[in-house]
């Protein structure tokens, strides 16, 4: 696959509607995860690539450690930390797009670079936080039924970070066009792009309290010897069963 071939594609995805961007970015999101996951589990017997999540690691401690000194060690602490540690990633994910047309808009200006240089660093970027290559990184030591615990809580985590993702992409190509006339956003236009904005922290939420029981789950059902798989399948059905009915 060469790079003009992801380029020809990655102008196409400009060109798609908030909604069609978002469900390429999330089915290439879990795409990413899946392979970098499974590139890490194959190479950490030969390379412990497991010290690379350090960082992603200390951060997670450090928003852990803030909460539980005001709220204790329990439940909602170990939820809020990971809604603020997922919440901080999406946000620099989206700080990182949104920098990226001033920059370039300056150094155009200046005759310093050009736009294709523009488009080559947002499909850089675009690339690299689909392939998220940390969290595969996270999970090198993981067994493949603990992986189990990642697919509930992911199913929202995912979505957040995919808008995450597209709203940066769109508010890069609005502020400095790969190509065309700059375009001016109505009212209208900026109040949408705020409330699609504000669900990052609506999926991030709920995600934040699924991982927190998805991972009580997989360690009761290891503990007592149960199938993770039905655990899950059970717990789910009960929450959702008292839910609906």
């Amino acid at each position: 696959m060469s790079f003009e071939f992801l380029k020809k594609q990655f102008n196409e995805f400009l060109n798609l509607s908030f909604i069609n961007k978002f469900i390429v970015t999330y089915f290439l999101s879990w795409m990413g995860l899946s392979i970098t996951l499974l590139i890490s589990k194959l190479i950490n017997p030969i390379i412990n690539v497991e010290s690379a999540g350090v960082l992603t690691t200390a951060k997670y401690e450090v928003i852990s450690t803030a909460v539980s000194s005001q709220m204790g060690i329990n439940y909602f602490s170990i939820w809020y930390s990971y809604f603020i540690s997922n919440f901080l990633a999406c946000v620099t994910i989206f700080l990182v797009f949104v920098i990226l047309p001033y920059i370039y808009n300056r150094d155009i200006s200046k005759g310093k670079s050009t736009i294709k240089d523009y488009f080559d660093v947002l499909l850089f970027f675009y690339a690299l936080v689909v392939l998220n290559p940390l969290t595969g990184i996270l999970g090198a030591s993981l067994s493949f039924s603990d992986l189990l615990a990642i697919i509930p809580h992911g199913f929202f985590e995912y979505a957040g970070f995919s808008i995450s993702i597209v709203l940066g992409i769109e508010y890069s190509i609005y502020k400095l066009p790969v190509r065309g006339e700059k375009e001016v956003w109505t009212k209208k236009q900026k109040i949408k792009f705020l409330l699609k904005f504000l669900l990052i922290p609506i999926f991030l939420f709920i995600a934040g309290g699924m991982e927190t029981l998805d991972w009580i789950i997989v360690n009761y059902a290891k503990e007592n010897g149960l199938s993770i798989v039905k655990t899950f399948f059970e717990v789910y059905y009960n929450i959702l069963s008292s839910l609906l009915f």
